[in-house]
């Protein structure tokens, strides 16, 4: 099977899951994104990454093929714990996906600015669907120019390589990159939407897309001009730490989206360790999201009696203190942020001081839970995420190997 057979396989498998028989939804919906795994293990090439964008034809590399099985296991794991289900929610997942793959794959530029519209329209129509209102347009409007300053970056990139435009290429660039993994100054719309939407349907953005676009952004700009990939470079760096600061302030705060902020602050360490151009920094970056990955599934759910001691032990797998996974994460980019400049590690050790006061916080008040007791396999399902983050802690560049590939 070949990267568009697989692009066409998530999307397929998505609908049908999601329009069969209301008393099979449940049980298609989660065995399809087990289907999904082997299927995308069953297309990864052998070799290196493409280099960004070269021309090459769609190609799944180790990388994107490890990202998109670790992706579609979390959003197993999120169907799992949540506590409706409409059967629909893995149309959005599948057709997403399905753009994620052409995405990640393709060498195209033309090719991967229409993917990245295609993850955007169909996320954006889902989550207007699912909760109208001016959260989920606000993220619709924002994504959909970050998709659309791809698409542009797709079309000026020929004229940028002989050299007309590179500022414009790199700044467009980031504008698209900043926009879909909710990174200031264009990140304002995912607070709302982590207080609209059910964990099901973030989950399509943050353990997908997102993370699809950031290991996207680590390769792109190496073919750019150099004045290209200066502002590129530059300017995620900058709004990734403001990011990651600001949103480490705001996790401070309690509330629902407690979770929801951290997340947003080590995505604003992943752009800020792109920006470094450091080796160290696409070890941490790909660390720390596998990190989320692992963690999300049960974090973004609502707290549930039963589920409170695994809980706080996957609170302590992203606290950032050691021998937690985003310990090592945000460790590897301060490395890469000290080699890079002396003020730009300051802001990286403040921004990671800040999650880590948040997550001990929560765990030493505990987060109370709401509703009737959840179920045995929900129970067992958190030890498993709680165990599966102790191990990723244990053992760091082991877990990023076996996802990643031996190259990551």
């Amino acid at each position: 099977m070949n990267a568009v057979w697989l692009a066409a396989a998530w999307a397929g498998i998505g609908i049908i899951a999601g329009l069969g028989p209301a008393r099979f939804r449940r049980p298609i919906a989660l065995i399809a994104p087990l289907v999904l795994v082997a299927l995308t293990i069953a297309t990864v090439q052998v070799g290196a990454r493409p280099d960004g964008l070269g021309g090459a034809g769609p190609a799944l590399p180790r990388e994107a093929g490890g990202l998109l099985s670790a992706s579609a296991t979390a959003l197993w794991l999120c169907l799992l714990l949540a506590d409706r289900l409409d059967g629909r929610e893995i149309i959005g997942m599948g057709t997403v996906g399905g753009a994620v793959v052409l995405l990640l794959s393709t060498g195209s530029p033309l090719l991967f600015g229409v993917a990245a519209m295609l993850a955007v329209a169909a996320l954006s129509l889902r989550w207007i669907s699912v909760a109208p209102g001016r959260a989920s347009l606000a993220a619709a409007r924002v994504a959909g120019t970050g998709a659309a300053a791809l698409l542009a970056v797709s079309l000026l990139l020929p004229a940028a390589a002989s050299g007309g435009e590179p500022g414009m290429v790199g700044g467009l660039l980031v504008v698209g990159v900043l926009a879909l993994a909710a990174v200031v100054p264009l990140g304002g719309w995912a607070a709302g939407a982590l207080v609209d939407l059910p964990a099901p349907e973030i989950a399509t953005w943050l353990v997908l897309l997102a993370p699809a676009v950031l290991l996207s952004a680590f390769a792109i700009p190496g073919p750019l001009p150099l004045l290209a990939r200066l502002a590129f470079d530059h300017t995620i760096l900058t709004c990734g730490l403001i990011s990651a600061l600001w949103a480490g302030v705001m996790s401070l705060r309690a509330g629902p989206t407690r979770y929801g902020r951290v997340a947003l602050g080590d995505l604003g360490l992943v752009a800020a360790a792109i920006g470094t151009g450091e080796t160290a920094a696409v070890a941490g970056g790909l660390l720390l999201i596998l990190t989320h990955l692992v963690v999300a599934p049960i974090l973004l759910q609502t707290p549930r009696p039963g589920l409170g001691p695994p809980r706080r032990l996957v609170w302590l797998a992203i606290c950032g203190l050691p021998p937690s996974p985003a310990f090592w994460g945000r460790f590897l980019i301060l490395q890469a942020c000290v080699a890079f400049n002396s003020s730009v590690a300051a802001a990286c050790l403040l921004a990671g001081g800040l999650v880590t006061v948040t997550a001990v916080l929560t765990v030493a008040q505990g987060e109370p839970g709401e509703g009737a007791p959840a179920p045995h396999h929900r129970v067992v399902a958190a030890w498993l995420i709680a165990a599966v983050a102790l191990a990723v802690g244990l053992l760091p560049m082991g877990a990023v190997h076996l996802v990643f590939g031996p190259g990551a």
